[in-house]
C-alpha cells in the first residue's frame, strides 16, 4: 500500500445537497459489471416514478427503473466514460415533484427470500466503483461469517460516502440489519479510516447503544493508505486471512458491503425505493465550489454547469470521471451520472503530471506498490509485445486496476492502461 495525498478539502465538511430539478435525463443500460440490461420500453411511452424500464439479462445483469416521472424521448447511442458509446433511454421530466416514499414497518418481517427479491427489482450494484450486481453477492455459495462495512473511502478528493456516513448513520446500521438477515454472519466489522473522524464518532456512539440487532459487531479504524478500500486489501487487514489468487471474498468467509450499498439497501426494501439516485462528489482545483450533490441517474454533467449548480474560477486541464487513481478521463461534459459514479474532478494544471511516457527503469517500483502481489512490468512488457496469451501465466485478472503502479512510476508509464488492453485481448486470445 502506498501514501497518496487525500485533498479531501473542502468537500469532506459540505453536506450533501439535494438537485433533482434537472430537464432530461441519459439513462444507458450498461451501469453495472455483467450483462447490459434488457430494454422493456419504447420510445413515446410514460415513465412513472421508479416504473421498471430495464431488467437484468442473465445471471449477472441488473434491472433499471426511472428516476423520474416524465416521457421517453428517444432511445440513443450516447457518451460511457468506459465504453465509449452505449444505448441510453433519452427522458424528457414532466417537471413535477418527486414522488413521495413512504417507510414499511412490515419490512422487519420479511423472509430472506423476500429481501433478495426486492433488492434485485430494486437494481442495486456495488456502489464503490465496481457496480457489481448486489443480489448475486448477497447470495454467496459458501457459508459467510464476517461481514465487512466499508467506509474506508481511500481515494483521493472523493467524499461521498463519508457524507453518508455522517449524515445517514442510523439508515445505514438499519442497512446492516437487513443483510445480515440475508447471510447471517457471525460478526460485523465496520472500517473506517482515520481521517474520518466525525463518521467514527456517530459510529462509535451507535454500537455503544446496541440497539441493533446484529451479531457480535466492531469498529475498526485504519491508517490512511491506498488501496485500503480494495475488498481483498481490508479483508487481510482485518482478519488476517489471504483470499487466494483466482478467488473471491467468500472463499475465506467474508462479505464486504460499501456503506452506500447498505444505504441503497435500506431504502429498497424499507421504502420499496430503487436505486434511482446517489451522492455523487464534484471536486478538483477547477470548480469555484466543490459539493458533494444527491442526483438522479441519468443528469448529465453539463446540464449541473447549465443550471448554474457547479461553475468554474478556470478551465480544467484534465475531467475525471470518478476518483483520481482509478478514474476515467473524459472528453467533455457531456456525460450522465451512473449507479457507480462516486466522483467527478475537474483538474487544473498544479494538479494534474501532464509528462509523457519514457522508457522503463526496470526500478520495480511498481512491483512494490502492488497491493495484490503481481508484477505489473511484466504486463506492460506483454502487451506492448502483443503477447497476450501469455498475460494469465501473471495473474493479470487478479489486478483491481488501483492504480498504485502508474502513481509510483517514474517514468510515467500509464501501466493501468496497458493493463486494461491486456484484460481485453487475454479473453479473447
Amino acid at each position: 500500500m502506498i501514501r497518496v495525498e487525500e485533498r479531501k478539502l473542502p468537500q469532506h465538511e459540505v453536506s450533501v445537497e439535494r438537485f433533482f430539478s434537472v430537464k432530461r435525463l441519459y439513462l444507458l443500460l450498461s451501469q453495472h459489471t455483467g450483462k447490459p440490461s434488457k430494454l422493456l420500453v419504447n420510445k413515446g411511452d410514460s415513465l412513472e416514478e421508479s416504473s421498471l424500464i430495464a431488467e437484468g439479462d442473465g445471471l449477472i445483469s441488473s434491472s433499471l427503473s426511472s428516476p423520474v416521472k416524465g416521457k421517453i424521448k428517444d432511445i440513443v447511442s450516447f457518451n460511457h466514460p468506459v465504453l465509449k458509446k452505449d444505448t441510453a433511454v433519452v427522458i424528457d421530466v414532466d417537471g413535477c415533484s418527486p414522488k413521495v416514499y413512504s417507510f414499511n414497518k412490515k419490512a422487519d418481517f420479511l423472509k430472506k427470500e423476500d429481501l433478495l427479491s426486492k433488492v434485485k427489482h430494486a437494481g442495486i450494484v456495488g456502489m464503490g466503483g465496481a457496480a457489481f450486481p448486489t443480489h448475486i453477492k448477497l447470495s454467496p455459495p459458501k457459508r459467510i461469517d464476517t461481514l465487512i462495512v466499508n467506509g474506508c473511502e481511500c481515494e483521493p478528493y472523493l467524499s461521498c460516502d463519508y457524507r453518508l456516513m455522517v449524515e445517514k448513520c442510523e439508515e445505514i446500521f438499519k442497512g446492516v440489519e437487513l443483510v445480515c438477515r440475508i447471510v447471517s454472519p457471525q460478526r460485523v466489522i465496520f472500517a473506517i479510516e482515520e481521517n474520518k473522524p466525525e463518521a467514527i464518532k456517530k459510529f462509535n456512539s451507535v454500537i455503544s447503544t446496541k440497539k441493533y440487532s446484529l451479531p457480535q459487531q466492531k469498529l475498526a479504524i485504519l491508517p490512511s493508505y491506498y488501496p485500503q478500500g480494495g475488498e481483498k486489501q481490508l479483508i487481510y487487514a482485518l482478519t488476517k486471512r489471504r483470499v487466494p489468487l483466482g478467488g473471491l471474498p467468500f472463499d475465506v468467509g467474508c462479505l464486504v458491503h460499501n456503506v452506500g450499498t447498505i444505504f441503497a439497501i435500506y431504502e429498497a426494501v424499507y421504502y420499496d425505493k430503487p436505486l434511482i439516485e446517489r451522492v455523487v462528489t464534484f471536486a478538483g482545483g477547477a470548480l469555484r465550489e466543490p459539493k458533494n450533490l444527491l442526483l438522479k441517474l441519468g443528469t448529465t454533467i453539463a446540464e449541473l454547469f447549465e443550471e448554474g449548480i457547479l461553475s468554474f474560477k478556470e478551465e480544467p486541464v484534465k475531467i475525471v470521471y470518478g476518483g483520481p487513481m482509478m478514474g476515467i478521463a473524459l472528453k467533455g461534459l457531456n456525460y450522465p451520472i451512473m449507479k457507480g459514479t462516486s466522483g467527478i474532478l475537474f483538474l487544473t494544471q498544479k494538479e494534474v503530471d501532464l509528462r509523457e511516457e519514457s522508457v522503463c527503469i526496470r526500478c520495480a517500483r511498481c512491483v512494490d506498490a502492488c497491493p495484490m502481489g503481481l508484477l505489473p512490468l511484466e504486463f506492460v512488457k506483454k502487451v506492448k509485445n502483443e503477447e497476450y496469451s501469455s498475460l494469465e501465466d501473471f495473474y493479470i485478472k487478479d489486478c483491481i486496476e488501483c492504480g498504485a503502479c502508474s502513481f509510483t512510476c517514474p517514468a510515467k508509464i500509464p501501466i493501468v492502461h496497458y493493463i486494461k488492453v491486456g484484460k481485453k485481448y487475454a479473453v479473447s486470445s
